[in-house]
């Protein structure tokens, strides 16, 4: 463990005191397409409570998570089958973990082995709180407006879309201002807060799919 990893169980109760003492509803599921899910779960000192942690996800193959979770992460006819080549970066050279999970394309970024992110992503399956569900999604990784908008349709009052672009008729869409030169919100972390307040939204209550 790094110096860094060292640090943050110190660190992050002092700087979130208030949103944790803010925070009613504890036992939710975020379903993200990044690592957002799991700084949220950081900083709330909670245990991750979704698979969607240290990852990525390609916008097409997460909107297609997102339209049908259960079929995805409710089926046991549906597992997880590690492959070597992205259909999405041609060049992919094993740097991390690759798995399909069934037509899904999901990047274990953060995983040293296909055994660790297989372990972890089962234990956390486990977890998911099918009655308090939470959907987010990132303008990176190939999404396009017509994506954004399909996500947006979605029968989901519990979503959000970080974005550097405005859309004013994408109803759950945050426009991260800050982003517009990148043309993509990326994954940096550090700044959703300027814009988004993620314990008021946890507290508003989720989506239940059972």
């Amino acid at each position: 463990m790094n110096l860094k990893d060292r640090i943050k169980p110190l660190v992050y109760p002092i700087l979130n005191f208030i949103p944790r003492r803010r925070l009613k509803n504890k036992q939710f599921t975020i379903i993200s397409d990044n690592c957002w899910a799991g700084k949220v779960y950081q900083e709330l000192g909670l245990p991750y409570q979704t698979p969607t942690i240290g990852l990525f996800i390609f916008s097409p193959d997460y909107l297609k998570l997102v339209k049908n979770p259960k079929y995805y992460l409710k089926n046991d006819n549906v597992e997880l089958q590690f492959i070597k080549k992205s259909r999405y970066i041609s060049d992919f050279e094993n740097k991390y973990p690759l798995a399909l999970l069934d037509d899904i394309e999901i990047h274990f970024l953060h995983y040293d082995s296909e055994e660790e992110a297989l372990d972890k992503w089962n234990r956390r399956m486990k977890r998911i709180h099918w009655d308090n569900l939470y959907f987010k999604f990132n303008d990176n990784d190939n999404c396009t407006y017509s994506l954004m908008k399909e996500f947006d349709s979605l029968p989901y009052k519990s979503k959000v879309i970080f974005s550097s672009r405005n859309f004013p008729d994408l109803s759950s869409l945050v426009h991260f201002k800050s982003r517009e030169n990148e043309g993509h919100v990326g994954i940096d972390l550090k700044i959703y807060h300027r814009y988004f307040n993620a314990v008021t939204w946890l507290n508003n209550g989720g989506e239940s799919i059972n």
